[in-house]
């Protein structure tokens, strides 16, 4: 092929081959999750061992208090945030993230057998409700949203304007302040490892184990069902894999594989 004399047509086809087996490699750790997910039936609360790799799902339920959402002000077990800005560039519009970030408080999962306590720290969580609060550049936010901006050196007010005398013009961007949560009572489905804890259970129907963060498995909370989680990790991975595929193709039709 001719294009095998380009150097840099060669570059491009081997960045391409190297591109797309990173995604399909992450696109299909995704799915292979999804299936793990998918074929495991979760387990009773109270049938927990005293340690491994444990899939569960059941509601929300605090265990020592709630922290408070940013921009909605809701008591809740655990949020994520996002600030996104509309940017221009030479391809048009598009929406940057300028700031992210996330919060959370032990909780305890509960089934009709019994309830165990969860540690979300190193946890994934896979929330799919968006609070979405869109502003539009120069105006005044929520209250709620100006006390973050406030707090947050990160984040610079958006409510700038210039004024021309005979018209006052808005120079500020518009911006989605975005979170996800997991609320109390609210539905959960919990991927993660058990570890026995004598201090876990302190009340009738609480077992003495701790879900957390383990060495050997995936630690994921999703505010949903089993089969909810199997299609939000599904989803995730197959972009990439299709992606992957593609730009796998094309390097090795260039590269005359």
């Amino acid at each position: 092929m001719a294009l095998l004399n380009h150097p840099f047509a060669l570059a491009l086809a081997g960045v391409a081959v190297v591109l797309g087996c990173v995604m399909i490699w992450y696109g299909g750790r995704e799915l292979v999750l999804a299936y793990r997910i998918l074929t495991n039936d979760p387990s009773d609360v109270m049938s927990l061992g005293d340690g491994g790799p444990v899939e569960v799902e059941g509601t929300a339920q605090p265990e020592r208090g709630t922290v408070t959402s940013p921009f909605t002000g809701t008591e809740c077990l655990a949020y994520e945030y996002v600030v996104k800005e509309e940017r221009n560039s030479k391809n048009g519009r598009h929406w940057e993230t300028i700031d992210s970030g996330r919060n959370h408080t032990p909780f305890r999962i509960e089934d009709e057998t019994a309830s165990a306590l969860v540690d979300p720290r190193a946890a994934d969580f896979r929330f799919s409700a968006e609070r979405s609060i869109d502003v539009r550049g120069g105006t005044r936010p929520p209250e709620r949203v100006v006390e973050f901006i406030r707090r947050n050196d990160d984040v610079d007010s958006e409510e700038r304007s210039l004024d021309l005398k005979v018209v006052e013009l808005n120079t500020g961007k518009d911006r989605k302040y975005i979170e996800r949560r997991l609320d109390p009572d609210e539905s959960v489905h919990i991927l993660g490892e058990a570890r026995y804890d004598a201090s876990a259970g302190h009340d009738a129907g609480e077992v003495n184990v701790v879900i957390g963060h383990g060495e050997d498995t995936r630690f994921l909370v999703s505010d949903t069902d089993e089969r909810g989680a199997t299609l939000r990790v599904a989803w995730k991975g197959l972009p990439f894999v299709v992606a992957g595929v593609l730009f796998f193709a094309i390097g090795a039709f260039v590269l005359g594989w």
